[in-house]
């Protein structure tokens, strides 16, 4: 074999490994992207579900405020009747 045949035979194995190569590179690439789309999406159920789980933790708190509200009312109200009710 001459040294130009060997050269070229050398050549031509680099370039079918740099094919080889930068079609795993290019594969990765593309899998990467979609682990990154399936990355965001999985924050953005995160998100969510912490807007769901405060929004239900507010939902005691607004309860009580309303029951507390709702007994402010009831005494007033028996005051009211008890007041009319001395004064008749």
């Amino acid at each position: 074999m001459s040294e130009n045949e060997l050269f070229e035979h050398r050549i031509k194995t680099l370039e079918n490994d740099v094919k080889i190569l930068y079609g795993k590179v290019n594969t990765f690439a593309i899998n990467q992207a979609e682990e990154n789309t399936k990355l965001d999406n999985l924050l953005l159920s995160v998100g969510e579900l912490k807007e769901s789980i405060s929004e239900i933790k507010r939902r005691p708190s607004a309860f009580w405020d309303k029951l507390i509200f709702a007994l402010i009312g009831a005494v007033g109200t028996a005051i009211g009747y008890a007041v009319i009710g001395f004064i008749n």
